[in-house]
């Protein structure tokens, strides 16, 4: 991995990645621009390719902060954390709070904050990201390892993690990590993102090989695969 400033992007990361193909750059927001590499392209290769896309990544850089203003969140923004709504509500207190109930998820900041406020906002997200962890650890790892056991694949570890760049990662040494964020999503796209993982304890790419497997595994897989395009982390 090699780190570079440019004064036109800002810190730019350069990796190097097995199953690349090809040099790809990516702009997501509050994080540096991510130069992904094949093993066997050059970090100067690498380097000119990003030098020739400055103007692409610049616009992507302010299209990001554009976005992040609309992502603000609200009293009426509202989320479902599985089977659980969660919503954000005002209170006579002086602290911000938590609650996870079986039937909800509240969270409830002091009524004389500025909700806009980026103080506010960050304690939203931080309770948010608390909320979502522990109904992750309660829910994926025990359903991971049912449908795995139901198709007879062995898997080791299974670790939930705050990835925003992916639902989730399958190690050659078959431990699985996951997005603790999939608890967002709909019961039918966890279990894909699950399967999705599992499949790839036997192909370590995405090559037709891999595909045939996880339809073989999760019938109806591309078509899941196609609607996970329209889900995003929406306060990230």
């Amino acid at each position: 991995m090699k780190e570079l400033y440019y004064k036109e992007v800002g810190l730019v990361v350069f990796k190097k990645n097995a199953r690349s193909r090809r040099i790809t750059i990516r702009v997501k927001p509050n994080s540096p621009v991510v130069v992904t590499m094949p093993l066997r392209s050059s970090y100067k290769e690498a380097e000119n390719v990003l030098a020739d896309h400055f103007d692409w990544v610049v616009k992507q850089q302010v299209k990001m902060k554009k976005l992040q203003v609309n992502k603000l969140i609200g009293y009426d923004s509202s989320f479902q954390v599985r089977n659980k709504p969660l919503k954000i509500l005002p209170a006579d207190t002086l602290d911000a709070s938590l609650l996870i109930r079986d039937d909800k998820i509240e969270i409830r900041l002091p009524d004389k904050w500025e909700i806009e406020a980026p103080s506010s906002q960050s304690v939203i997200q931080e309770a948010m990201i608390k909320a979502l962890r522990k109904e992750a650890k309660a829910y994926l790892p025990h359903r991971t390892r049912t449908l795995a056991s139901i198709k007879g694949i062995v898997i080791n570890n299974i670790r939930i993690k705050n990835i925003k760049t992916r639902w989730g990662s399958c190690s050659t040494k078959k431990n699985i990590n996951l997005s603790l964020y999939l608890m967002l999503l709909p019961d039918d796209l966890i279990d894909y993102v699950i399967f999705h993982e599992l499949a790839h304890i036997k192909h370590q790419n995405h090559s037709a090989s891999f595909w045939n497997h996880l339809e073989n595994l999760y019938p109806g897989a591309k078509k899941l695969d196609k609607q996970m395009k329209n889900y995003h982390i929406p306060f990230v």
